[in-house]
């Protein structure tokens, strides 16, 4: 029986096995890429980015209140909007390399394909590989020597003798051995320019890729030519493919379709490359290429009766055609990725024209040849490559004559325009080298006639003009950037190039100059939500909201999704104060993540008291932007006001980091703003001092808030000074706050001075208090404050209430009638009664008046309670006090002193120096605990501890009398006494005149007897 007929392989699966799929991959690679980049590039080269502006919004962020009076404390928070700027042009090395990968495969298929052919084709081959290595010019990059041309006769040797070889002597070789012969060759031509070139890779590839332009053009030039009517031919098999007469179209619609196809084309051309085919969408003849090379594939086979004579389909045309498209279109898509708008200028003119007067012709050839055949509905696109009357060869003369004339009327522009699009590329490669050594002005100047000699070329073309204007810009010429920029835009209307112009002027005397530029840009793109949105954010500078809303609208209508406009108009809500409005807008605002947009959302809801959750921490590698550096800003004043200290780590790492220097100050002050509302007042007055160290107004602000902070910390003394510090530095809102830490001070007189002119001075928002303070400094406001109002009473007894003797101290605070105010008072006078060992007057208020222990107002009470209890040994009391009480803020400080004062009560000597070596490092302002910690290392006898511990006291808070003697006392055991003549000379100043004698004895007293203790006994 015989065996089975095994089923034969067909010879056309079997080509696409191997080399040949591998280039029409890279083929497809390379019109993918240029797809992508007919799409992509202008963002790449020329991105849009947005630049923000703050705009500082002084806000109350925090108060100090000093009995019934608040004092603001006010920080800039800041209203961010942005405008759009333009980058760039950026050189786009990437698209380079893979335009020198694409013509290294293409060489490689070309010489593995000519070497096979016979002598004409192989001599005519040979000669276009000649010419494209010549054309590359890459003996300039210095592989061997600039000045001669080692490399070019290299390479010509390398390629030329193998290829001859195999062409004249051994022809039987395979195309696979051949394509892997030249691909080994090739790759290590490449392998040596790259390693052996001096440059870096990146000049290499713009080197070869600017000087590839010509070549580039011409192999782009030949497959137009190649498929310039195959739409025509395309439309001619929709009208004759079918497989009856019955679903055949006739001659007719065969005609209308290519007279539109035509049509259109002639438009182009005679509307000088403007059609608009549909509202906002231009015609481009680039498109047509698509189409037209996949018909030229997939008629390839049967147009091989018109190129067989001299090149045979497989192996031949077939692979010249895709190393043709390859090569084609790794040129465009380069002058795609680099904007190069005269290569893509000519490009686009010469596909329209080549496409309509080689489609006409090929129109004419078809009626001819095939217009009965066409009539009686016949698939003429079987045997159109077959004619009778009109050669195929004499249609393609006639195309080409069309086509020379149109570029002879034109005075072949398009030969300029390629060499414009060659210079351009030339000066893209000098301005690399001169960005890799900017000291070397010469390749900048270099780069510069490039893009002047293009300039000539094709007049204004905005590749040269922006290259141009990029090096103006490196070399802060901002004028002659501006006149390049307003040529280009003489050329033709560019959204980019006008946004980039727009923001050039961006001082405030630029204003109409900023406004005729986008007005003018509009007109041309009336549709363009950026060149709008930046319109409508130049009007919010005047006093027109009938104009801003008008553009605000536009550019919203244009793009609804566009986070900046959302951003600009949140705040222009924000700044009108239309607070319904924003809050709407504002919902979404904070899932976003577009820094602008979050940081006006947190600007709102702070203006408007809501409460928002922490934001995600940011990355300390990556600098700030002004709206990053504003949402983080916003973020902080959140969490510290929430007593989150999250950010306290990552604030240095960003201070630190060399991109955010602008910020410093702002960093450094939010770190200080943390620390003292995150319950480290100590640490945020030494974060702060040196910006509150110098003159001027910032410095004046820092020390305005360096005494509010002291004012909270109930430190009026040094607080004095630095708010003085302040007034003397140009910051009016300071006077008030300086005349009560005068007062406080018990320094009336210099209080009623500055009240004065808290009073009559410019900041408004001062004088009404102002005058209700100068009313309770008057000397005799005691003799008349029953008839005085109960808030005037409670403020008097707040600012002056020590001036009482002991046993009215309580009384008069009883008096008041109404019960907030009473409360404050009482406040107010309690640690007075305390210290003035008005003791169980003192309880019995407390009893009486004070709230339970946790009850939401009783930190305040607390405090209170727990020194009656410490002065009075009442330790179970207070050991329940610290364990159920409710202490905030830094009442936690006391609760801190009353819970070492339990430990050493209850002889937790360890525990208790732990709990006070706490106190001391981080609350010296409580001048009680200092003193008992002083007292407790005193008696153990670690005297040395004890006048460290003072020491810290008054180093915080000179002005205490309390720690000051303490401090003068405790010198006494470590014989540190010559120390101790300063502070108790200052406390002549601090204590009446009997106080003061009464201490010097005690002192003196205490002197005596160490001496005496510590005299020898003989």
């Amino acid at each position: 029986m015989p065996a089975p007929a095994t089923p034969a392989v067909s010879p056309r699966s079997s080509w696409w096995c191997g080399p040949l799929l591998l280039l029409a991959l890279c083929a497809i690679f390379a019109v993918a890429a240029a797809g992508w980049h007919y799409f992509t590039a202008a963002d790449a080269v020329l991105p849009v980015r947005p630049v923000a502006q703050l705009t500082p919004v002084p806000t109350t962020v925090a108060t100090v209140r000093i009995g019934l009076e608040a004092r603001p404390v006010q920080a800039n928070t800041y209203l961010v909007t942005q405008t759009y700027d333009v980058a760039g042009p950026f050189l786009r090395s990437e698209a380079a390399f893979a335009l020198v990968g694409l013509l290294g495969v293409g060489l490689a298929y070309f010489l593995g394909v000519v070497s096979g052919f016979a002598r004409p084709a192989f001599v005519a081959g040979m000669a276009l590989v000649i010419f494209l290595l010549m054309s590359l010019n890459a003996d300039l990059l210095g592989v061997f020597n600039a000045e001669q041309q080692y490399f070019l006769v290299l390479a010509l040797a390398v390629l030329g003798l193998p290829a001859y070889y195999f062409h004249a002597f051994r022809p039987d070789i395979g195309f696979e051995k051949r394509l892997l012969v030249f691909g080994v060759l090739v790759a290590g031509l490449g392998l040596l320019l790259f390693t052996q070139s001096p440059n870096p890779a990146e000049v290499t590839a713009l080197h070869l890729s600017g000087f590839f332009t010509v070549s580039g053009a011409v192999a782009f030039a030949l497959l137009v030519l190649w498929v310039a009517f195959e739409n025509v031919y395309g439309l001619l098999w929709l009208n004759t493919q079918a497989e009856t007469p019955a679903g055949r179209f006739g001659r007719l619609p065969f005609i209308l379709a290519s007279s539109l196809y035509l049509g259109t084309l002639f438009l182009y051309y005679w509307n000088n490359g403007e059609v608009e085919i549909f509202p906002g969408w231009q015609f481009d003849p680039l498109v047509l290429l698509l189409p037209a090379v996949l018909i030229s594939w997939l008629g390839l086979r049967r147009r091989a009766t018109t190129y067989q004579a001299w090149v045979p389909y497989q192996p031949g045309m077939m692979h010249l055609y895709l190393v043709l498209v390859l090569v084609a279109a790794g040129a465009l898509g380069y002058a795609l990725a680099t904007a190069n708008d005269p290569l893509l200028l000519a490009a686009r003119d010469f596909t329209a024209v080549a496409f309509l007067a080689v489609g006409f012709a090929f129109l004419l050839y078809v009626l001819l040849n095939f217009g009965p055949l066409l009539r009686q509905k016949l698939p003429v696109h079987r045997v159109v490559y077959e004619p009778r009357r009109f050669p195929f060869y004499a249609m393609y003369g006639l195309g080409i004559g069309l086509l020379g004339l149109v570029l002879l009327r034109n005075q072949f522009i398009i030969a300029d325009q390629v060499k414009a699009g060659y210079y351009n590329n030339l000066g893209d490669l000098a301005r690399l080298q001169s960005e890799l050594t900017p000291d070397d002005l010469s390749q900048a100047l270099l780069a510069e006639r490039y893009y002047a000699e293009s300039d000539v070329l094709d007049q204004h073309n905005h590749k040269a003009s922006l290259g141009r204007a990029a090096l103006y810009r490196f070399r802060q010429q901002r004028q002659n950037e501006i006149n390049i920029l307003r040529r280009a835009l003489s050329r033709r209307p560019s959204e980019r190039i006008s946004l980039r112009l727009a923001a050039l002027y961006n001082e405030p005397r630029d204003f109409f100059d900023r406004l005729a530029i986008l007005r003018e840009a509009l007109k041309a793109a009336p549709r363009s939500a950026r060149l709008n949105g930046d319109l409508a954010q130049l009007y919010t500078r005047a006093a027109l909201p009938d104009s801003v809303a008008l553009y605000q609208s536009r550019a919203q209508a244009a793009d609804a999704d566009d986070v900046v406009l959302q951003a600009n108009h949140l705040a222009y809500l924000i700044r009108q104060q239309q607070w319904s409005e924003a809050n709407k807008l504002a919902q979404a605002a904070l899932a976003s993540d577009n820094d602008a947009l979050r940081s006006n959302a947190l600007l709102l809801n702070r203006f408007t008291n809501k409460a928002v959750s922490p934001s995600p921490l940011p990355d300390t590698a990556v600098a700030l932007t002004p709206a990053s550096f504003a949402h983080l800003y916003h973020d902080g004043l959140n969490r510290a006001l929430r007593h989150d200290t999250t950010l306290l780590q990552l604030l240095p790492y960003l201070a630190a980091h060399a991109e955010n220097g602008s910020y410093l100050d702002q960093l450094n002050f939010l770190r200080a703003f943390t620390q003292h509302y995150g319950g480290r007042p100590v640490a945020a007055q030494t974060t702060i001092l040196p910006l509150a160290t110098g003159s001027g107004p910032a410095t004046g602000y820092y020390q305005q808030l360096q005494g509010l902070w002291l004012l909270d910390q109930h430190l009026p003394a040094p607080a004095a000074g630095r708010l003085t510090e302040a007034r003397q530095n140009g910051v009016p809102s300071a006077t008030l706050a300086a005349a009560y830490a005068l007062a406080l001070s018990n320094q009336p007189d210099s209080a009623r001075r500055v009240a004065r002119q808290a009073a009559t001075g410019s900041d408004l928002a001062s004088i009404q208090p102002a005058r209700r303070l100068l009313a309770i400094l008057e000397p005799d406001f005691r003799t008349y404050s029953a008839q005085a109002p109960d808030s005037l009473q409670v403020q008097y007894l707040v600012v002056r209430g020590d001036e009482l003797p002991a046993t009215e101290l309580l009384p008069a605070a009883q008096r008041i009638a109404t019960p907030s105010l009473r409360t404050e008072a009482l406040l107010a006078q309690l640690p007075r009664a305390i210290q003035a060992g008005q003791l169980p007057a003192a309880q019995q208020v407390l009893a009486q008046f004070a709230p339970a222990v946790n009850a939401p107002s009783a930190s305040r009470w607390n405090v209170v309670r727990g020194e009656a209890y410490a002065q009075s040994k009442q330790w179970p009391a207070l050991r329940q006090l610290v364990a159920q009480g409710r202490f905030e803020g830094f009442d936690r400080f006391y609760q801190l002193y009353f819970r070492a004062a339990l430990a050493e009560a209850a002889k937790q000597d360890k525990q208790a120096e732990q709990l006070y070596t706490q106190l001391v490092r981080e609350a010296p302002f409580v001048e009680n605990g200092v003193v008992a910690a002083a007292g407790f290392y005193s008696g153990r006898r670690n005297f040395s501890a004890a006048y460290n511990t003072l020491l810290r006291g008054i180093e915080y808070n000179p002005e205490s009398a309390v720690l000051l003697k303490a401090y003068v006392l405790s010198s006494v055991p470590v014989g540190l006494t010559e120390y101790a003549e300063a502070p108790l000379a200052h406390l002549g100043a601090l204590l009446s005149p009997a106080d003061y004698a009464t201490f010097r004895t005690e002192y003196a007293a205490r002197r005596a007897a160490y001496a005496s203790a510590t005299a020898p006994w003989n």
